[in-house]
Parts: C-alpha cells; structure tokens; sequence
C-alpha cells in the first residue's frame, strides 16, 4: 500500500496514457485498421513511460548534470516514423492507412505529455484527436463530395460475377446498382452504377478488374 501512495503520479500518468491510447485506438480498430487498440495503448503507454524516466533522471542528477529532460522523448517521435509507416498501405484505390500514422504520432505526442504531467494539454490534444477521427470524418466526406460512374465489364463466364463484385467492394466503392446484360450465348455485360471518392484512382481498379480470367473488356462512364 505504501508503494502505491509513494508512486501514484506515476500509476495514475500511466493509467491515463493507456485510457487515452485505448480510446484512441478503438476507433481505428472500428476503422478495420491493422493498429488498432493495443497498438495504441503501447505506444502511449511507452511515450509515457520515457517523459517519466527522462523527468526523474532530470531532478536525479540535474545538481551534477546538463542533461536535458526532453532528450529521451525526442527519441520517441523520431522512432514512432517507423511503426507509422508500416500502416500506411497502397491498394487499388490509392493510399490507406495515412490518418491512422498520424494518430499514432499524436498518441505518441499526448502520451509524452501525460508523462510530463501536462494534464490539461494532453487531455484537450487528446479531446482533439478523438473529434477529429469521429467528427470531422463526416465532415470530410462531404468536403471530398463523392462521384457516380458507371463500371462495364464484358465476361465469357458467369461464375466470375461474384469476383467482379467482391473487387469492387473491396476498394471501399460503393454500389448502387448492378445489372447482367446478356450479349450472346457466351458473353454477358456486368453493370455497375458506383459511387466513390474523388480522391480514389479508378483506373488502377479497372486494371486490376482486367487481371482476372474471362474479363476481356472493362469500361468506364464518368
């Protein structure tokens, strides 16, 4: 219990950085995001942990030493770059995984913060980070303003309708409506009206489309 009493800032920084990286990740675990939850508590709790160490040292051997309190956390953030980078992916549809490497160096840097005892900038930083991945992801939506066009692929085999949607889907576009056109005995048109973002490259997705068997044409009307 003593032990306890002598170290409740630290326990209590600690607690906070692994609530705050907890909610955090949450969201991006919603998101279907490869960091997700835990990989947010680690990395707010490890940020916390090196502003601890580095303010303890400080007021250890500040009386024999120059050292700068700042030193060890500043580390975290250059090293943060590399766990940010691996969520960061390109597919078929562009770049994914940018907001998610954003939040980890803000979680880093909220993290850094509760370990100094910022309380007020970490929590109103953090009250920030969470408004703008719940809020301000519907406001950008309508900001990117989302296009129609029309998707046509000409198949020499029904089976692979299936295949066609799912790759579709999968570069997070949006089907409004779908129809199967036949042409001849053995070609049939698939239609697609799609919805998607402005900033997604369609014409990657339609050479995507192109690699798969008994697709011989794919068209696109914007």
């Amino acid at each position: 219990m003593d032990f306890l009493l002598q170290n409740k800032d630290i326990i209590m920084k600690l607690i906070l950085a692994a609530v705050v990286g907890g909610f955090t990740g949450y969201e991006r675990e919603k998101s279907n995001q490869f960091a997700g939850f835990r990989t947010h508590i680690l990395v707010s709790v490890g940020a916390c942990i090196t502003s601890v160490i580095a303010l303890e040292l400080f007021n250890k051997y500040s009386s024999i030493s120059t050292m700068d309190p700042a030193r060890l956390p500043a580390q975290v953030l250059s090293g943060i770059g590399f766990l940010g980078a691996g969520a960061i992916l390109k597919n078929s549809n562009g770049i994914r995984g940018l907001t998610t490497a954003a939040g980890i160096w803000a979680t880093a840097c909220i993290g850094i913060a509760i370990g100094y005892g910022q309380y007020v900038l970490g929590i109103t930083a953090w009250l920030l980070v969470m408004a703008t991945l719940y809020i301000f992801k519907n406001i950008d939506k309508v900001i990117s303003k989302r296009s129609q066009a029309i998707l046509k692929a000409t198949i020499t085999n029904l089976d692979i309708t299936s295949t066609v949607f799912n790759t579709i889907k999968a570069s997070e576009i949006g089907i409004k409506n779908f129809q199967i056109v036949s042409r001849s005995n053995d070609i049939w048109e698939l239609v697609f009206l799609i919805e998607y973002d402005k900033r997604i490259i369609l014409e990657e997705l339609i050479n995507e489309l192109k690699k798969i068997n008994y697709v011989v044409n794919m068209e696109c009307l914007r």
